[in-house]
């Protein structure tokens, strides 16, 4: 398992990127010298040591010590917290945790307030913040995520439909602007899926079958409106 450690810069590295002056016969050794830059005693001489094997460091004259994260905080006069959040930025620490936390979530856990509230959960905190038994919550997500999914079929066959008339009608550019405005209304991008559909032939998703003859039934419909007119 990755921890925070996997993620400190080298010592030795990192001073030397600082700018903070070395004995560079001493790069390769297990002990590096460096001039201390907070030591008033040591007159420019190589008295703070860094071991970048073990990630740490000591002045001989002033006796300041510590490992990679204390060094780091003297170094840019920064808190111990400032200097772990900008290590885990620097090295995506917290987005990949974040990502590990998403992934064990159930897909019901990931809809916000708004998805909620379209298939008639009105309060979030019903499938969010219970933590009962694992049997009921388990089926509670189950059921939550059945309902969305339901809910969204119906918006990618009403989107199709929409697609398939208005471009029967040559509103093809208003159909689009129509749908992205629907996907936006729910937060669910409906496009890829609703074009996919529209360009599946015989084998439409399960989703779309009889989306075609729908949009057929429409045009007649419309075509003969205009007719008695």
């Amino acid at each position: 398992m990755s921890t925070i450690s996997s993620y400190l810069p080298d010592i030795v590295d990192y001073a030397v990127s600082a700018g903070i002056t070395v004995r560079s016969n001493t790069l390769r050794k297990e002990q590096t010298e460096f001039v201390c830059p907070w030591c008033t005693l040591s007159k420019g001489n190589y008295k703070l040591t860094l071991n970048r094997s073990r990630g740490v460091f000591r002045c001989f004259t002033c006796g300041i010590n510590g490992g990679v994260i204390d060094f780091i905080q003297h170094v840019e006069q920064k808190s111990r917290e400032e200097v772990l959040k900008n290590l885990r930025e620097k090295s995506g620490l917290d987005e990949m945790l974040h990502q590990k936390k998403q992934a064990k979530k159930h897909p019901a856990e990931r809809l916000n307030t708004s998805q909620l509230g379209l298939i008639g959960f009105r309060d979030s905190r019903t499938p969010r913040l219970r933590y009962g038994d694992y049997t009921y919550r388990k089926s509670l997500n189950e059921w939550i995520w059945a309902e969305w999914t339901r809910f969204i079929d119906c918006k990618k066959r009403e989107a199709l439909v929409h697609l398939i008339y208005s471009i029967q009608i040559n509103q093809y550019q208003q159909a689009l602007d129509d749908i992205d405005q629907m996907s936006k209304d729910i937060d669910y991008d409906l496009l890829p899926e609703v074009f996919e559909a529209y360009g599946c032939g015989n084998q439409p998703r399960t989703w779309a079958i009889g989306v075609h003859k729908w949009a057929d039934s429409l045009q007649e419909s419309y075509l003969k409106t205009i007719k008695n007119y």
